[in-house]
C-alpha cells in the first residue's frame, strides 16, 4: 500500500507479558514504479463502523454470547478477505487493510467488475459462539421453536435454518453494506465512501449448490437459538470504506473494454406496449431472419425455419457458438408489455437491430416504448445460451405488474427463489432508463430464473400472440370487372401469383390464395350485379309483405299529446298550492331562510360558516 513501516500490538492478553508492540520496516518500496503500473494494486480499506444497532439485543449481552465483530467479503474471483475480530460496541473500528493486485486479472476483467452490482460487504456483529452452544436432545413439545410449527413464518424460514447448518458452514444474521467502486471508471485514483448498513436475506436451500445438499448435516440449531436480526436501518448504522488504485483508469475506460477481443457481444432491451403489433412484428421476423441466416436455414419455407428454431438449443447441438451471428435471449409478454432481452455480437446483429429501430424512440403515435442500448458495454459470454430455444417466446398468466402487487408472493418460500428473483429483477427493469443501470442493479435475470417463472406462471402461446399483424387484403372496384372471358390487369397480376393450376381460373370458381402461408380464400363475384342485387332488395323492403299499410285516423288532439304526458291525479295534485315542508310538519328547519337587512348583509355570506 505504499507505506514503509508497519507497527502491530499484541491481541491477546498474556500473564507475562502485559503489552508488546512489533515494528517492521523496509527501506525502499516493495513495489517498484514498474512493478506498480503493471499489477496496478487496488487498496480496499475498511475504517470503521459506526452506530451499530443496540437493539433487540444489547451490546453487552452480544459481548457474552458472540463471537468478536468483524467484517468479510469476496472481491470478483481474489479469495474472500476477512477482518480482525473487534469488541462489541455502537462504534467498532477495524482499520483494515486488503492489497489486490488487479493486474493479474484478464484485460477489461477490472472493468466489467466495476460496471457491474456494488461490492457487498458483510458486517458480522452477532455471530454466535456455537464453541460453547452444546443442546441435549429432547421430546418434541419440550423445545422451545415447537410452539412455531405450523405458522408461516417458521414454514418459511425453516429451510434457511435448518439446511444451512451443514459442515463448517453456520449461517448467522448480519448486516450488509454494498459499496459501489463504479467512480473508479471516471478517472479517480481515490474514494471515501459512508455506505449505509441495511439486514441481510436469509439464505434458501434452493441457491445451495448440489455439494452442499449431499453432505451431511453434523449441526441443527433450531431458530430460538439463533439471536434475531439488528436494527440497522432504524439505527442509521454506516460503514465507512476507503478504496485507492495505484494507477487511475482511463477516462473511456468502457470505450477500451469495448475493443477487448474476447468481450464479443453486446445486449439491446425493447420495452413497448403490448398493442404494438408492428413492431413486434418487425422484431420476430428480423429475429428469425437473421438466427437463420448465420444457421444457413434461410433455403427452407417460413413454417419451417420457426419449428426449427424452436427445437434448437444452444447448449447441445451447437459447438462453436460464439463464432455464429446468431440472436439469443427471451420474449415475454404478459397482455400488457412486450419485453425483449436481447443478446448477440455486438458489431453485428446487436447492431443491425439498434440501426433498424432506434428511429421508433422518437415516436410517440405506437404509445410507450424503451430501448436500452449501450454501443460501449460489451460482454464476454451470452446469460441465455441454457434456455428451451434458442430465443425463447413466453406468456404470463396476468400483467407482471399484478403479479408483483399480490402480498403472499412476499412470503418467503411460498414461490421459488428463482422465480421470485425473475419477478423482481423485471419488476424493476421495466421501469429503468438506461442500460448501464441494468447492469449495475444485476437486474438481468439468469436463464434458470427465467425458466423457473415460465412453469409457474406461464400459460400457453397463441397465433396472435406473436403475428398479430396481417397482409392488407386486396380489394377489387367496379371499374376492374371484364366481362367474361376476358382478364383484366389487376386481376391478371393477381392471377400471376397463384399456382399454376389456378391460373386460368375463371371468376365464377373459387380458388385458395397463400401469401408467405398465411392462408386466405378468395370468392370472385360480379360486382355491376351484385350493386343490382343489393339495390333490389333495399327497395323491396320499402313496402310491407302485405302492401301500405295505413295506420289509422287521429285527431289533432290524440296526435299533439305527449308520450309521457301525466295521468290525471298527477295532473290534479301538481295544481295544488304549494306549501313548504309539507312532509315533516313537526319539525322545524335546520337553517333559518330569513334574509337579514342592508346594514348587516356583511353577515348573510357568513350564514353557513358557523352554527345558528
Amino acid at each position: 500500500k505504499g507505506e514503509k513501516s508497519v507497527i502491530s500490538r499484541l491481541a491477546a492478553n498474556n500473564p507475562k507479558v502485559l503489552d508488546a508492540y512489533v515494528t517492521f520496516t523496509v527501506e525502499t518500496p516493495l513495489l517498484s514504479e514498474r512493478q506498480r503500473h503493471e499489477l496496478n494494486p487496488l487498496i480496499i480499506r475498511i475504517n470503521s463502523a459506526t452506530c451499530l444497532p443496540n437493539t433487540p439485543v444489547p451490546i453487552e449481552a452480544l459481548q457474552q454470547l458472540c463471537v468478536p465483530t468483524y467484517c468479510k467479503y469476496k472481491f470478483h474471483n481474489f479469495p474472500p478477505h476477512r477482518t480482525h475480530g473487534q469488541i462489541h460496541g455502537t462504534h467498532v473500528y477495524f482499520k483494515d487493510v486488503n492489497v489486490l493486485l488487479t493486474g493479474t486479472m484478464k484485460p477489461g476483467e477490472l472493468q466489467r467488475y466495476l460496471r457491474g452490482p456494488p461490492l457487498e460487504i458483510e458486517v458480522h456483529d452477532r455471530d454466535r459462539n456455537m464453541e460453547n452452544n452444546t443442546k441435549e436432545p429432547c421430546l418434541f413439545g419440550e423445545d422451545e421453536a415447537d410452539e412455531n410449527v405450523g405458522k408461516v413464518s417458521f414454514l418459511a424460514s425453516k429451510s434457511a435454518i435448518c439446511n444451512s447448518f451443514t459442515k463448517n458452514k453456520v449461517w448467522h444474521p448480519h448486516g450488509v453494506a454494498k459499496v459501489s467502486l463504479t467512480d473508479l471508471l471516471l478517472g479517480k485514483k481515490y474514494l471515501t465512501i459512508s455506505a449505509p448498513i441495511h439486514n441481510c436475506s436469509a439464505p434458501n436451500t434452493a441457491a445451495f449448490s448440489e455439494e452442499d445438499k449431499n453432505e451431511n448435516i453434523t449441526e441443527l440449531v433450531s431458530s430460538s437459538s439463533l439471536l434475531p436480526m439488528g436494527h440497522y436501518l432504524e439505527s442509521d448504522s454506516l460503514l465507512k470504506v476507503r478504496a485507492e488504485i495505484a494507477v487511475p483508469l482511463q477516462m473511456h475506460a468502457e470505450i477500451a473494454d469495448a475493443q477487448v477481443t474476447n468481450c464479443l457481444y453486446g445486449c439491446i432491451i425493447y420495452i413497448f406496449d403490448y398493442n404494438n403489433s408492428s413492431l413486434l412484428h418487425d422484431l420476430v421476423e428480423e429475429i428469425t431472419e437473421i438466427n437463420a441466416k448465420a444457421l444457413q436455414l434461410d433455403c427452407y419455407p417460413v413454417h419451417l425455419i420457426g419449428m426449427a428454431l424452436a427445437a434448437l438449443k444452444l447448449k447441445t447441438t451447437l459447438e462453436k457458438v460464439s463464432e455464429l451471428d446468431i440472436v439469443t435471449g427471451f420474449h415475454l409478454l404478459d397482455g400488457a408489455t412486450h419485453l425483449f432481452v436481447l443478446e448477440g455480437l455486438k458489431d453485428k446483429a446487436i447492431k443491425k437491430l439498434w440501426d433498424k429501430h432506434f428511429e421508433r424512440s422518437y415516436r410517440r403515435e405506437d404509445g410507450q416504448l424503451e430501448i436500452l442500448y449501450n454501443s460501449q458495454l460489451a460482454f464476454h459470454q451470452r446469460l441465455y445460451t441454457d434456455l428451451e430455444a434458442i430465443f425463447y417466446h413466453f406468456r404470463l398468466c396476468k400483467p407482471l405488474f399484478t403479479i408483483t402487487k399480490q402480498p403472499l408472493l412476499y412470503v418467503r418460500g411460498m414461490v421459488p427463489w428463482a422465480c421470485f428473483q425473475a419477478l423482481s429483477r423485471l419488476s424493476y427493469l421495466c421501469r429503468s432508463k438506461r442500460l448501464r443501470d441494468v447492469i449495475h442493479g444485476d437486474l438481468l435475470p439468469s436463464a434458470e430464473m427465467i425458466t423457473a417463472l415460465s412453469h409457474q406462471y406461464g400459460v400457453p402461446l397463441t397465433d396472435e400472440d406473436l403475428f398479430v399483424q396481417k397482409p392488407p387484403l386486396l380489394s377489387v372496384s367496379s371499374d376492374d370487372y371484364t366481362v367474361p372471358g376476358k382478364v383484366s390487369r389487376v386481376k391478371q397480376a393477381v392471377y400471376s401469383s397463384l399456382d399454376n393450376y389456378n391460373e386460368m381460373c375463371v371468376p365464377k370458381n373459387r380458388f385458395t390464395y397463400c401469401h408467405e402461408y398465411l392462408s386466405a380464400t378468395f370468392d370472385p363475384v360480379d360486382v355491376v350485379a351484385a350493386c343490382k342485387e343489393s339495390f333490389a332488395k333495399s327497395k323491396s323492403m320499402w313496402l310491407s309483405p302485405d302492401g301500405f299499410v295505413f295506420p289509422g285516423f287521429k285527431s289533432s288532439i290524440e296526435s299533439n299529446l305527449h308520450p309521457r304526458m301525466p295521468d290525471e291525479a298527477r295532473l290534479e295534485e301538481l295544481s295544488e298550492k304549494w306549501q313548504e315542508n309539507a312532509l315533516h310538519a313537526n319539525m322545524e328547519p335546520v337553517l333559518s331562510r330569513d334574509r337579514w337587512s342592508w346594514d348587516k348583509r356583511h353577515i348573510d355570506f357568513d350564514l353557513y360558516k358557523k352554527p345558528p
